[in-house]
């Protein structure tokens, strides 16, 4: 039906021009046909006799010659190659414990009787602080408008705990899931917003099988977070700072023994040739 209607709009452009227009099919790769045949006809000088039609990933124009010569330039620059980007992800981890340890010294004179030590003795606490630091890069590139992810972590030390928060905010139904195997991962999804810019979108996510041999993922899509970069500008964001606890659990989990740990994302997009 879509076939006979277009044939019949053609056959009646054709009478209506004014001048000598010609029906041509060009395929469109990696644009999206329908915008460009909403952008096209915007761009003519006239678009008297010209008539565009999408069918199957293809623009379908009866047109003049100059109409279709403007097309060919169109598709040139819309439907080009999307460019890749190549991200480099730095995480820091910065960490800070405190110790508190007892020292033991004499007080007063000390004598040896028959080998054994004779005295008063006296402690005293003290606090001791070690700060450790650490550097994690990766490198992964994606094309513009696509997603690639980074693994953040092989295991998972508070999957229970993201489980039921995934749970809480209604990305799955069930709180006790049986994991087999559970990863953390970024999913990160750059765009070139404007020349030389680029925007990049970073998603967590868990990603695993279940005992069962079901395949489960977890994109906790609320927390995600958006930057944008001059290419090859490097930015720094403080994990997903919607959720301080979420982030200290998923990127590097709670420390023990009373440490504190700040973790830092930084991010530096380049789009290649």
């Amino acid at each position: 039906m879509k076939g006979i209607f277009i044939a019949l709009l053609f056959a009646v452009s054709g009478v209506l021009a004014d001048e000598e227009t010609t029906l041509k099919t060009y395929t469109v790769s990696y644009a999206d046909p329908e915008e460009i045949a909403t952008i096209a006809p915007l761009m003519m000088p006239s678009t008297n006799g010209l008539v565009i039609q999408t069918f199957d990933r293809k623009l379908v124009v009866r047109g003049t010659a100059e109409q279709h010569t403007l097309v060919k330039q169109m598709l040139r620059d819309l439907d080009a190659p999307p460019k890749n980007i190549q991200i480099n992800v730095d995480f820091g981890t910065t960490g800070r414990s405190r110790q508190r340890e007892l020292g033991i010294r004499p007080k007063g004179p000390i004598v040896i009787r028959n080998g054994d030590a004779h005295g008063s003795f006296e402690g005293r606490f003290s606090n001791r602080s070690t700060t450790s630091s650490e550097n994690t890069t990766q490198m992964l590139v994606a094309m513009d408008g696509r997603s690639a992810s980074l693994r953040v972590g092989e295991s998972v030390p508070y999957i229970s705990w993201l489980t039921e928060y995934g749970c809480r905010h209604g990305y799955i139904r069930e709180m006790e899931i049986e994991w087999k195997e559970v990863g953390s991962f970024l999913s990160v999804e750059p765009s070139i917003v404007s020349p030389g810019i680029i925007r990049v979108r970073l998603i967590p996510e868990l990603r695993g099988r279940l005992k069962n041999g079901e395949r489960q993922s977890i994109q906790f899509t609320h927390l995600a977070t958006e930057v944008t970069a001059a290419d090859g500008q490097t930015i720094s964001i403080g994990g997903f700072r919607e959720d301080k606890d979420f982030s200290s659990k998923f990127l590097i989990g709670s420390a023990p023994g009373g440490q504190s740990v700040n973790t830092t994302i930084t991010l530096t997009p380049k789009i290649l040739p």
